[in-house]
């Protein structure tokens, strides 16, 4: 018998019903593990990200306002690149031979006595230091460039600005977007110092009360190649930014500007030692991913409550499964192909169930093939195989007379196996 001969046989056998409480308990598994996946993925989330990478100019944000596209471009073209927030690290890694130190922010957080120390492993090894707008901060490392106090808070100056000047990298990167800071010598024609992109437009002007000289040159850009260890000043921010380094010269003017030597440290100086004293609070020992989780949690378990409670009470008050006797079973299944005219089907049940009684008592394989159980028919009751076939495999009925005949041949045939 084949496995189809046996499925057709038997019919579809209704699967007992899963209990209530069977169903939910599953549900709830997929749904505990789904709420765990979850909180871990928001824990690892959390976990992993530095909360300083959105911090501005910083050199792992992807922000609009960080500097990790810049970053990641030298470290391509060659450069090799060194980040870090400890002060111990940027000063060892500044020491190394041919190195640029660059601080993008919070150059004036630091002490003086890091001020020193920095610019004393800076000056021994003639490596350089960049800032990026430092402001009077710039003070505090060179007495040779100060801070343009000098432009009027009237002025207008164009939304580019050309270079100006002869400094190769200038040069090179042409035109750059304009910010709102520039910086000057300290004293007019100072040996070594090279400005770069000044303002420019109708309402720019000098006005008296700065400190800086009235003829003293002034830029965003200003390198000093001539004091104590060589040092640029960038004055707009936005040259480095994520944002901005795509815009006009931007790009050109950074990449050339901070590879002019092999190794880049970027130092993103953190919190001061006066911030650092502060007790913590509270809140400072909860987990960052901690209201996060809590908050997943609460539409999670409101949808399993939703599920628990949806059903009050059995679907029927008998026990399942509920146990039909086979003969309503047959008595159904007659009436449905009687009302449906379904010859064919009721055809096919009374072939498949006499194959299945004479496969049995011919001691056939229970692998054995519709073909394989007539052929063994015919060859036992010495019937011609073509008739044995037509009875039992291609003969259809289409009329109720048609069947009864053919129910009668299948009956006889049947009888006659020992």
């Amino acid at each position: 018998m084949s496995a189809h001969l046996d499925v057709a046989a038997r019919g579809t056998r209704s699967t007992p019903a899963v209990p209530l409480t069977a169903r939910l308990r599953s549900a709830g598994v997929w749904i505990v593990a789904a709420v765990v996946i979850l909180i871990t993925v928001i824990a690892t989330l959390f976990m992993t990200s530095d909360r300083e990478a959105n911090a501005p100019l910083h050199y792992d944000s992807t922000a609009r306002d960080g500097t990790k596209a810049m970053v990641e471009t030298l470290r391509d073209h060659g450069v090799d690149v060194t980040t870090t927030e400890d002060f111990d690290a940027a000063r060892k890694a500044s020491a190394q031979p041919d190195s640029t130190l660059l601080i993008p922010v919070n150059a004036e957080i630091l002490s003086e006595g890091d001020r020193d120390r920095l610019v004393s492993e800076l000056a021994s090894h003639n490596n350089r230091l960049a800032l990026i707008d430092p402001g009077y901060a710039l003070l505090s490392y060179t007495d040779r460039i100060t801070v343009d106090d000098g432009t009027s808070p009237l002025a207008a100056p164009d939304d580019v600005t050309s270079p100006s000047c002869q400094v190769p990298a200038a040069r090179a990167a042409g035109t750059v977007t304009t910010g709102a800071m520039q910086y000057a010598e300290a004293k007019p024609h100072t040996p070594g110092v090279h400005t770069c992109y000044p303002f420019t437009g109708p309402g720019v002007q000098s006005v008296d009360g700065g400190t800086v000289p009235k003829d003293a040159a002034r830029g965003q850009l200003i390198t000093d190649d001539g004091g104590d260890f060589p040092i640029t000043v960038f004055g707009n921010p936005e040259w480095a930014t994520n944002q901005g380094i795509d815009e006009q010269g931007n790009a050109a003017l950074m990449l050339s500007e901070l590879s002019r030597t092999q190794h880049l440290v970027v130092y993103y100086p953190g919190q001061t030692s006066d911030d650092m004293d502060e007790p913590p609070s509270t809140i400072d020992y909860v987990p960052s991913w901690f209201i996060a989780g809590a908050l997943w949690l609460v539409p999670c378990l409101f949808i399993l409550l939703l599920i628990l409670g949806r059903r009050f009470g059995p679907l029927a008050v008998e026990r399942l499964p509920v146990i039909v006797p086979a003969v309503e079973t047959v008595h159904g299944r007659a009436a449905l192909s009687a009302r449906s005219h379904d010859r064919a089907g009721a055809l096919h049940t009374l072939r498949t169930a006499s194959l299945l009684r004479i496969a049995k008592r011919l001691a056939l394989d229970s692998q054995a093939g519709k073909p394989e159980i007539i052929a063994r028919i015919a060859h036992t009751t010495g019937r011609d195989p073509a008739q044995v076939d037509w009875v039992f495999s291609s003969a259809t009925p289409t009329t109720d007379a048609d069947l009864t005949t053919i129910v009668r041949q299948l009956t006889l045939i049947e009888s006659e196996i020992p």
